[in-house]
């Protein structure tokens, strides 16, 4: 299943625009994210980023990662989002984990 986004309950009640996004991974833990455009990339030093295309995560990494990627790349040119509340490189490495997409392989039958 893939990872989900739901927006806040207290976005929603507030009225605010879908900036923050909670998307859940497949533990069933959520994490809070904040969307922001590619040119901002370059100022945050250290997080975790992704990049979302029809609803879907293309891309998960570190944001210096995805700040390093040509400025046309298909990732850059998505809908970019980021989570500051893992403050370390584990914590970071786990979320990535449990909200990067299981990637369907096609089955083959042997004969």
């Amino acid at each position: 299943m893939p990872p989900a986004a739901q927006l806040s309950r207290i976005v929603l009640a507030a009225g605010l625009p879908a900036r923050f996004l909670y998307w859940t991974g497949a533990s069933g833990r959520r994490y809070l994210f904040t969307c922001t455009g590619s040119d901002a990339l370059a100022d945050f030093e250290a997080g975790l980023a992704i990049a979302v295309s029809n609803g879907e995560i293309i891309w998960i990494g570190e944001v210096a990662a995805l700040a390093r990627m040509p400025a046309d790349s298909r990732e850059r040119r998505a809908a970019i989002y980021v989570h500051f509340l893992a403050t370390t490189l584990a914590e970071r490495r786990a979320a990535a984990a449990d909200l990067r997409p299981v990637e369907r392989v096609p089955l083959r039958l042997a004969a």
